[in-house]
C-alpha cells in the first residue's frame, strides 16, 4: 500500500521552488511549480492508488457508479484512478468511468447520471474554477457528485464537495476573474 511518505518522494522530484512568482495557466501566479510531466508511470500508478483508497474512506458509506474524467487532462491519472477504484470496490461491475462533456450533460444525456454517486476527476485544481462549474451542471442535473479527486490541489478550498488528492500543493495568486 502506498503511504503518504512515498508520495511526498514522489511530489518531492517534481517541484520548483522560485523566488520570484511564476505563471501557472493563463490566471495565477505562484513561487512553487509542479513539473507533473515528469511524472513516471510507476508514480502516477502509485498516485492513483492512494487517491482510490481516499476515495473510498471520504466517500463511504456512499459507493461511487461513475467517475467522470473532466477535460483537459493529459497523464491519463483518470483512467489509472479507475482502474485501482475498481480493485477495492465492493461492486467493481457497477462503475463506469465516462468523459465528462458539458455538452453531454446539458443536451439530455444528464439524465442517464440523475440520482448516481459520482466523482470529478482532473490532474490538477488550481483555482476550482472549471471543477466548480462541472459540479454545478451535474447537480442541477440531479448528479450527486461525492467528491472530487486529483493529484494535485491547490484551491485550499473550502468547497461544496472534499477534494480527494495525492498532494496538496503550495498556494496560488489569481491574477484576473477572467
Amino acid at each position: 500500500m502506498v503511504s503518504e511518505s512515498d508520495i511526498k518522494d514522489i511530489f518531492d522530484k517534481i517541484t520548483e521552488t522560485y523566488q520570484d512568482p511564476v505563471p501557472i495557466g493563463g490566471r495565477c501566479e505562484s513561487n512553487v511549480y509542479y513539473r507533473t510531466e515528469d511524472l513516471t508511470d510507476e508514480n502516477l500508478n502509485m498516485c492513483a492508488e492512494f487517491v482510490a483508497f481516499r476515495i473510498r474512506n471520504v466517500t463511504s458509506p456512499y459507493e461511487p457508479e461513475v467517475l467522470f474524467k473532466l477535460p483537459g487532462g493529459y497523464s491519463f491519472f483518470a483512467e489509472r484512478l479507475f482502474a485501482f477504484y475498481k480493485e477495492i470496490s465492493p461492486n467493481p461491475d457497477k462503475i463506469e468511468l465516462v468523459q465528462y462533456l458539458e455538452s453531454k450533460i446539458t443536451n439530455g444525456q444528464g439524465e442517464t447520471y440523475r440520482g448516481r454517486n459520482t466523482v470529478l476527476i482532473t490532474d490538477v485544481i488550481t483555482t476550482a474554477r472549471s471543477s466548480l462549474e462541472a459540479h454545478t451542471k451535474a447537480t442541477l442535473k440531479g448528479i450527486n457528485v461525492l467528491c472530487w479527486a486529483t493529484l494535485i490541489d491547490r484551491t485550499f478550498g473550502p468547497g461544496p464537495v472534499p477534494v480527494v488528492s495525492a498532494l496538496t500543493g503550495a498556494p496560488v495568486r489569481v491574477l484576473s476573474n477572467m
